[in-house]
């Protein structure tokens, strides 16, 4: 039976070239980013400076080399901040006409609302017409007002609308405009909004992006379904923004056919210029974000300016010439054929059915592994859901570093260790190609689905690992004399595993000076190999290979922290939205450079440890 799997499983390596190779060229042919700025940035300025137009400033950021310029609605609160109005609410008029012995307020001007006078040209009664069900006009000491009772504070985050004075001098500018709509809690404001955003759409504005925890009508599967149809048919895009997690978004995504760019927004300041450089470059080409929202924070123009300018520099010196400047846009629809997934599947039963029969060399789990790996390929097939595809990665990617670390070793041939560091990543190789294949397609890419269980990926293997290091040799445990030196090596694992555990997600804790050596790598090499690889886990598994020659019980224990490798470089894969070539690139740097310190770890070993541990062991039982 042996042979028939490792024939299905070649197999199904060859079959499934297409999809990868697919991949690598859908991602390699989607290189362009765009640099985006809100243009609420824009208030403050044009207050202080009079002499400030808006062109002015539009014209400035095309030169900077911004691509586009984001639009919110305006609302009473923006129209007051822009100079447009001005805003008085019911307790202040009172003071005012207290003050000046002026007649009390009389019903129903005496209730809580605002008083609101147009400054200049600007109408506000015929730009909010229809939009409030109650609107009064009443003069003060010869000055117009339109006064709307209700909450002051819900009056003034009422939307108005684009404005589309604004959207022709971005667009006449040469850029493109990006509207952000908010999900409100109103229904008529929300349905009044969404209409807005479906007007306005034109060339130079085609993807929208979206405010706060929640797309608008998130709350409403039926009526999000339709509002995904109406900007499909609009022909707008989305924009999903990295960590926002919007509820509602993934819908609306699949509803309009995944065209999404993912975006990546960061505060710039005058002070972390170089920071945002890198970060932005570092996004575009490991975790293909497509488009960058620069939120500025310096006040004065004169300040902000300068910023945009050498932040855009430092971007053009360090981005890979691959890389262009442009509008955004989503990568090209792809999916895997049914046959080759199918193969996968078949793929994935062999090597999960092999895997158990070379670590427990126990028939009944390796039926148990052949029966279950069929039964869920078969539950795939029969209903189609993707969460039977993620069960399958997740158990590969468990399997295949226990598998990887736990292969029969034998010491005693030539170029044992280079041949058993070979077989190692060979297995990691296969079960990450099996990963690629059955995850696959433009959800995955764009981060719409995920991977799930990457925790379990950390625990189980180190788990299992450790447990069949001390399950084999629980008799010579129990019966042995704890000295110190023993403890000293229980103290190096201990440390190694809290700072592993320490390094583990995105929240894991980094040095001022790891993060120095990071920005070197990766100038030097394009992508930096992670450090739980080629500093901790493939070296110390180099260790133990050559340890096993004369320790083969204490080899086991040296796979504890050595397993670490391998499921890292499994774990890199899984992370679906960054490109394969940089992740072929980044493991690659790994097993090299991981392998020439394992080869450090042992002449030190040989020279200094044994040498020491002699010493310190003959002081220590005297």
């Amino acid at each position: 039976m042996k042979k028939v799997l490792i024939g299905i499983l070649l197999a199904a390596l060859l079959l499934t070239i297409p999809s990868v190779v697919q991949r690598i060229q859908i991602e390699e042919s989607n290189k362009k980013i765009e640099t985006i700025v809100p243009y609420k940035l824009t208030t403050p300025w044009l207050i202080e400076d009079p002499e400030l137009t808006p062109e002015m400033i539009l014209a400035d950021f095309k030169n900077a080399g911004i691509q586009s310029v984001s639009l919110e609605p305006d609302t009473i609160s923006s129209l007051e901040r822009k100079g447009l109005i001005t805003a008085v609410s019911t307790s202040r008029m009172r003071e005012h006409l207290l003050l000046t012995r002026q007649d009390s307020l009389e019903d129903p001007f005496d209730q809580p609302g605002l008083f609101i006078h147009s400054n200049g040209s600007f109408n506000f009664e015929e730009s909010t017409a229809e939009l409030f069900e109650e609107i009064y006009t009443i003069t003060v000491s010869g000055v117009e007002y339109v006064y709307i009772p209700g909450a002051a504070s819900t009056i003034l985050s009422t939307p108005i609308g684009y404005d589309p004075e604004v959207i022709a001098s971005i667009l006449d500018a040469g850029l493109t405009v990006v509207p952000r709509l908010s999900n409100y809690s109103d229904e008529a404001q929300l349905e009044r909004m969404i209409d807005e955003l479906l007007s306005i759409k034109q060339s130079g504005i085609n993807k929208v992006l979206f405010n706060g925890v929640a797309v608008p009508a998130a709350s409403d599967p039926v009526r999000l379904k339709e509002f995904g149809a109406q900007l499909k048919n609009a022909g707008y895009g989305l924009m999903s923004i990295e960590f926002a997690n919007q509820q509602g978004l993934n819908q609306l995504a699949y509803v309009n056919d995944l065209n999404l760019v993912r975006l990546h927004s960061l505060a710039v300041a005058d002070g972390n210029i170089g920071e945002s450089a890198e970060k932005i470059v570092r996004a575009a080409k490991e975790r293909n974000m497509r488009a960058f929202f620069l939120n500025v924070t310096p006040g004065e123009y004169e300040e902000a300016l300068p910023v945009l300018q050498e932040l855009q520099a430092e971007v053009n010196e360090t981005l890979p010439d691959s890389f262009v400047r442009g509008e955004s846009r989503t990568f090209e629809s792809y999916s895997v054929p049914l046959w080759q997934t199918i193969v996968a599947l078949l793929g994935s039963i062999a090597f999960l059915t092999l895997a158990a029969q070379s670590v427990f060399k126990n028939k009944k789990l390796t039926l148990a592994a052949l029966i279950g790996s069929t039964v869920f390929a078969l539950i795939y097939l029969v209903t189609g859901q993707s969460m039977v595809l993620k069960a399958f990665g997740l158990a590969i990617a468990i399997t295949t570093p226990i598998w990887a670390v736990l292969l029969k070793k034998q010491p005693e041939k030539k170029w044992y260790l280079i041949r058993s560091y070979v077989q190692a990543l060979g297995i990691s190789a296969i079960g990450i190609w099996l990963i690629v294949v059955l995850l696959n397609g433009n959800q995955y890419l764009l981060g719409i689905d995920l991977f799930r269980g990457v925790s379990l990926i950390y625990i189980v293997p180190i788990a299992f690992i450790t447990l069949y290091a001390v399950w084999g040799n629980i008799k010579n445990l129990l019966n042995m004399h704890v000295i110190y030196w023993h403890v000293v090596v229980i103290a190096v694992i201990a440390g190694i595993a809290l700072y592993y555990y320490s390094r583990t997600g995105n929240a894991g804790e980094v040095s001022s000076i790891e993060l120095q050596v990071r920005s070197l790598l990766e100038q030097i090499l394009y992508v930096r190999p992670r450090t739980k690889e080629f500093l901790i886990g493939f070296p110390l598994f180099i260790l133990a290979l050559h340890v096993a020659k004369s320790y083969p019980k204490a080899y086991y224990f040296l796979l504890i922290p050595g397993v670490i490798g391998f499921l890292s470089l499994v774990n890199t894969f899984t992370h679906l939205h960054i490109p394969l070539l940089i992740s072929l690139l980044r493991s690659g740097y790994s097993i090299v450079f991981g392998f020439i310190i394992g080869l450090v770890l042992i002449w030190l070993y040989e020279k200094v440890w044994k040498k020491m541990a002699n010493i310190i062991r003959m002081r220590w039982q005297e």
